[in-house]
């Protein structure tokens, strides 16, 4: 049936129907829908619709599914081969499908060094012979199931396809497919929609199955969207493509998403005014080209599209722009929502068939581009590596340096990143000194932007103050050395700085006791990232475990060492293990966390604090719980979640909001309210949270929810007033997008200044770290005394778009606050501790309340 019915329908049958409601028995669409009508296919490769048992559209494929399937196309298909390259959360596969000729999968290794050189600006190879590399990537988004339902229609057609056009495709393109970029949220969504779904198709919008419970199916397994991942890499799923990226270097990527419902199908170009600068203007040159290809193909079939407008490219860390400041061109489809089989929309009627047909449309599409224009591809591909060393070359920045003394895993982090993207880092030989800051030799790195990886080094360490278009589809900034809290500093010569001609990479750290076995107590410093971890598995262990709240000395090997406030001090004696099983259990810790800790030969402490003294305060092992569900950010949960789960090894309880009045709050000690509103309370469950508090618990509020707390009288913050829109200049009405984005703050960093002689602040050594704010809320000072540790500079300024009013309205307000309710604490934290999983500079800040929360006096 033609897809040309989803225009009358919905009218037809209402006015027969009269009052009953939209209810459908739909033939489905046989192959013949799909699949060009001038091609003929291998008999001997099963069709979707055969293997499954059913017609593409009538149910929503599983994981399982579709993985059995690709693996039956490389059982039989001579042009197909497949790998894992990464295991998700959950253990579910990952998969790259590597479609090319017969012949070029016997020299397939070899193919890919001829096409990696080819770019290399060191490099001479001529043209002739290199193949292109295109990649086909589906689903980032898990709900968004359209896009891996299509894929199975890529795999059948690139194996079962015969004629001369599908045999000059793979004799001179390698294709890479990744048929479900997120498996884990795939498989939440596809199990919701199918459990939903009823024989007759039913479009009504109220219906169950298009709309998920809580934390929908959109992100991974600790609810990141792996969209906003390519840079920071802190799920596994993005670790192991981005690797593959770089291995097989695509001159084109496809990342096929659905957006909202009442869209009709959008292909990049975006927005022109929003691109990134440091892409290639040449690029979106390609980017326009290929969408001619786009349009026809989507023309042929009758469905409705647009382009270059909404969606931009300006953040380099999705699936669509990563590949543009790596020498590809990343293409970015959205296709309307479906999250069922068949929907109302504005637009019309629509089927999730239709929806999987422009998908595998735009595929065909690209694919006819890329061997149109593979001479402009390849040569636009060693263009952009040799420009970048010419760039570099000229650049007033020669080089960065980085480093650091007490966070030397922190600094692995980066370092390991900054590999991870194929950047190269090298050893600093020498002390420095640039404006004032102090980089020892033993422990700092020089990147020379002089690299073919020039404009991604520009992206990740530049500070970005000025703008052509003030509206951003995602941040503005993401400035890494500031949210890893790392000292850095550019280089503007390298006249006088010597520079290894060995590159490094990242080395986990192993820890080590100083001094050796203690009959007294060891300790350790909180300034490393990894403190946390150590201090939680001491506490495991059921060891009686303190805190130093103001400075001392002691002298170890010779060596007098200073160890500053926060100290973690851990006797060997009244403890309930003996002091062999505490050597045992602190020389593991300092193996697996790479912290150091030292064995005190005494008690006696030179200066300051005696290891005995009341200034040691006994710490409480945090019993965590946070609540989640309806009402609160998934995103902000998630990735509080993660955190703790996976950078730290704590547990944390995590129980649905409406489950308030069955629970017993006396089974914790601290309780995490992520952003959300907590709709699902009355005055009764807020009462009972006010009790707990009040009895001695530690209520951590972040980001939104404490403007819920404020509301509910849980402490007394106030907010100020947002920056009214009649405040900006005159915009046109064809312009109110423009100006309802004016003073949004998408993502921006500010400096903020901390008293790290409090609770909250310690681990921290400088007097300021950087803030990652996104929303334009902003709290009132308390103007209380030793209530707000926390607050941002007078000029907090660093990077990333903020009008002039929000700007002022941030100066000096506060970003940590903790405030006292009966025994207990309210600590607020009121921007990003955890951005995306990545602000590393802010975790300590979130972990001081799990740890020192009963120490604020």
């Amino acid at each position: 049936m033609s897809h040309i019915y989803v225009f009358q329908m919905k009218r037809i049958f209402s006015t027969l129907l009269l009052s009953f409601p939209i209810i459908f028995l739909f033939a489905q669409e046989s192959m013949d829908y799909f699949l060009p009508e001038d091609v003929s296919y291998n008999e001997e490769i099963p069709t979707p619709e055969h293997y499954f048992k059913q017609q593409l559209g009538e149910w929503h494929l599983t994981h399982g599914q579709v993985l059995d399937y690709m693996n039956q196309i490389v059982r039989i298909s001579d042009r197909a081969m497949v790998y894992e390259y990464a295991r998700s959360y959950e253990n579910k596969p990952l998969i790259h499908l590597v479609f090319t000729s017969k012949e070029n999968h016997e020299n397939l290794e070899e193919l890919k060094k001829v096409h990696s050189k080819f770019s290399d600006p060191g490099e001479n190879i001529p043209l002739e012979g290199v193949p292109l590399v295109v990649s086909l990537s589906y689903g980032v988004h898990g709900n968004e199931s359209s896009a891996t339902n299509s894929s199975v229609l890529t795999a059948y057609y690139l194996a079962a396809a015969q004629g001369e056009k599908i045999d000059k495709l793979l004799g001179n393109t390698i294709i890479i497919m990744d048929p479900c970029l997120n498996p884990d949220g795939f498989t939440r969504h596809t199990t919701w929609t199918n459990t939903y779904q009823s024989v007759l198709s039913n479009g009504d919008n109220n219906s169950e199955q298009f709309y998920e419970i809580w934390p929908k199916g959109r992100t991974n397994h600790y609810w990141f969207d792996l969209n906003r991942d390519y840079l920071p890499l802190i799920n596994p799923e993005s670790r192991g493509r981005v690797a593959k990226f770089h291995e097989w270097k695509p001159n084109i990527v496809t990342d096929h998403h659905e957006s909202t419902r009442n869209i009709t199908f959008f292909f990049q170009p975006g927005v022109p005014t929003r691109n990134n600068p440091l892409t290639p203007e040449y690029n979106y040159k390609l980017t326009t080209e290929i969408a001619k290809y786009h349009a026809r193909s989507l023309d042929a079939i009758g469905s409705s599209y647009f382009s270059e407008e909404i969606f931009d490219d300006y953040y380099f860390g999705k699936g669509s722009s990563y590949p543009d400041i790596n020498g590809s061109v990343g293409i970015l489809f959205e296709q309307s929502a479906f999250r069922g089989r068949i929907r109302e929309t504005y637009n019309g009627l629509l089927k999730l068939s239709l929806s999987i047909k422009n998908q595998f449309t735009v595929t065909l599409s690209t694919l006819d581009a890329a061997m149109d224009m593979r001479t402009e591809l390849l040569n636009y591909q060693r263009e952009f590596y040799r420009s970048a060393l010419e760039l570099g070359k000229e650049s007033s920045t020669k080089a960065y340096v980085f480093g650091s003394e007490t966070d030397r895993m922190k600094i692995q982090k980066f370092v390991k990143l900054l590999n991870q993207h194929q950047i190269e880092v090298f050893q600093n030989p020498q002390d420095l000194t640039i404006n004032g800051v102090d980089f020892k030799g033993a422990s700092s790195y020089i990147v020379p932007v002089e690299q073919s990886q020039y404009r991604l080094i520009t992206s990740i360490f530049e500070e970005v103050t000025s703008f052509r278009d003030t509206t951003f589809y995602d941040v503005s900034t993401w400035t890494l050395p500031y949210a890893f809290n790392i000292p850095f500093a550019r280089l503007t010569s390298l006249k006088n700085v010597q520079v290894r001609k060995e590159t490094v990479t990242s080395n986990p750290n192993e820890g080590e006791v100083v001094g050796g076995r203690s009959r007294l107590g060891y300790i350790f410093r909180w300034t490393e990232y990894s403190a946390p971890d150590a201090l939680f598995r001491l506490q495991e262990a059921g060891l009686m475990t303190k805190v130093a709240t103001r400075d001392f000395s002691q002298e170890f090997e010779g060596n007098l060492e200073r160890f500053m406030h926060g100290t973690i001090l851990v006797n060997v004696n009244h403890q309930s293990l003996d002091e062999q099983q505490i050597w045992n259990l602190v020389s593991e810790i300092v193996r697996s966390t790479g912290v150091t800790m030292y064995g005190l030969e005494t008690l006696d402490s030179p200066v300051g604090i005696d290891m005995g003294s009341p200034s040691l305060w006994r710490l409480k092992k945090p019993e965590a719980m946070m609540f989640i569900g309806n009402g609160t950010s998934s995103y902000d949960a998630g990735s509080l979640w993660h955190l703790l789960d996976q950078n730290y090894h704590i547990p944390v309880t995590l129980i649905r909001a409406e489950r308030m009045r069955s629970l017993d709050l006396n089974d914790y000690t601290r309780i995490i309210l992520p952003g959300g509103a907590f709709q699902e309370w009355n005055e009764d469950d807020v009462e009972k949270l006010k009790t707990w508090v009040s009895s001695g618990g530690v209520l951590i509020a972040c980001n939104s929810a404490t403007k819920w707390a404020a509301k509910n009288e849980l402490g007394q913050v106030k907010f100020k007033d947002q920056v009214p829109s009649d405040s900006t200049r005159y915009l046109r009405y064809a312009d109110r997008r423009k100006e309802s984005a004016i003073h949004g703050i998408g993502g921006a960093i500010f400096r903020a200044k901390m008293d790290h002689t409090h609770p909250l602040c310690y681990g921290y050594e400088g007097m300021d770290v950087a803030v990652f704010k996104r929303g334009a809320s902003v709290a009132e000072s308390m103007g209380t005394k030793y209530a707000e540790p926390v607050t941002f500079t007078m000029d907090p300024y660093v990077s990333g778009w903020v009008s002039e009013e929000n700007l002022e309205r941030i100066k000096g307000a506060p970003v940590v606050s903790v405030q006292s309710i009966g025994k207990g604490k309210l600590i607020s934290y009121y921007e990003y501790m955890n951005f995306r999983g990545f602000w590393y500079g802010t975790h300590k800040l979130f972990m001081n309340s799990f740890f020192f929360g009963d120490v604020i006096n």
